[in-house]
């Protein structure tokens, strides 16, 4: 099929590059390569490689995009990661539609961030859901949807790296359905849940928490994500790895209690959490046993 594709980053390079393998595509559209994020300028460098003709766009309401569109007349439209909303008159101007690829199981974790709000809400599954796109951010008839599971111990990174398996499979069974004529089930708009984008702000350590509730946190946002953080005397302090305790730790929320399983103990809002490695105000991060040597501080 001939294909016009909207895409960003690392996950938006691995379906383009199954789109040239098997498909035909007309046009490119991605962003400038200061957006941030995981494996930003992939797409760009196989537009190179390819020499595919390619538009740098912002947010595809630049006005010369409709109509260079419109003259097209491309089979679908594949979106990947693209990072704003699609303009509705852009999604008409494919045969059979829009399909966009969204990094969980829709209509669960709309939005940013799924994989890290799952693994924060301690959801046992997510996946991927290539949908039939509308106006509305991430709704629309679901065409194709792969599972992919979270046990307890998974980090955000490590179910990244799965779900991204999924997105080229996903992505070239959904363009043999919809060539087939199917258009997808409907969404369910009252499972619907919408997830902003995170921010530092939302990383911070609520120590009166519980321990899963703080570790699912910390399994979250694994590097490379923003760390979950806390402060020590006035200094950030990002933990980059802990673990629940072997035993219960008791007191005062914040507090640094001993040394324990391998790591420092500190009390949280139930049994309190182990932390393993930590990184200091932009320091090397290192065992928290070496940052956390007399025991009786207040992490805040």
């Amino acid at each position: 099929m001939r294909i016009v594709f909207f895409g960003y980053g690392e996950l938006g390079a691995v379906v383009l590059s199954s789109l040239v393998e098997h498909h035909d595509v007309v046009l490119v559209l991605t962003h400038r390569t200061e957006f941030t994020g995981l494996g930003e300028p992939h797409v760009a460098e196989l537009v190179e490689e390819h020499a595919l003709p390619c538009v740098i766009s912002a947010n595809g309401r630049e006005p010369e995009i409709l109509g260079r569109l419109q003259e097209l007349q491309a089979d679908v439209i594949v979106s990947t990661n693209w990072r704003t909303r699609l303009p509705g008159e852009l999604l008409t101007t494919s045969r059979l539609g829009a399909l966009n690829v969204h990094d969980a199981l829709l209509p669960k974790f709309s939005g940013f961030g799924a994989i890290n709000w799952a693994v924060r809400q301690h959801e046992s599954e997510t996946g991927v859901t290539v949908h039939l796109m509308e106006p509305e951010l991430d709704t629309g008839p679901v065409v194709v949807q792969k599972v992919v599971p979270i046990g307890d111990h998974d980090t955000a990174t490590e179910i990244y790296e799965q779900v991204t398996a999924q997105y080229v499979p996903a992505t070239l069974e959904a363009l043999d359905k919809l060539a087939a004529g199917d258009r997808g089930t409907p969404q369910d708009a009252a499972k619907r849940t919408f997830w902003h984008r995170i921010t530092e702000d939302d990383t911070r350590i609520d120590w009166s928490r519980s321990t899963r509730e703080i570790y699912d946190l910390v399994r979250g946002q694994s590097d490379p994500y923003v760390n979950a953080w806390t402060t020590l005397d006035g200094r950030k302090v990002a933990v980059k790895k802990a673990a629940p305790p072997s035993m219960g730790f008791c007191g005062t929320p914040g507090k640094v209690v001993r040394q324990a399983d391998g790591g420092v103990a500190v009390v949280t809002g139930t049994e309190g959490i182990v932390l393993l490695e930590v990184q200091v105000d932009g320091e090397q991060a290192r065992p928290a046993t070496e940052v956390f040597k007399k025991m009786g501080a207040r992490l805040t």
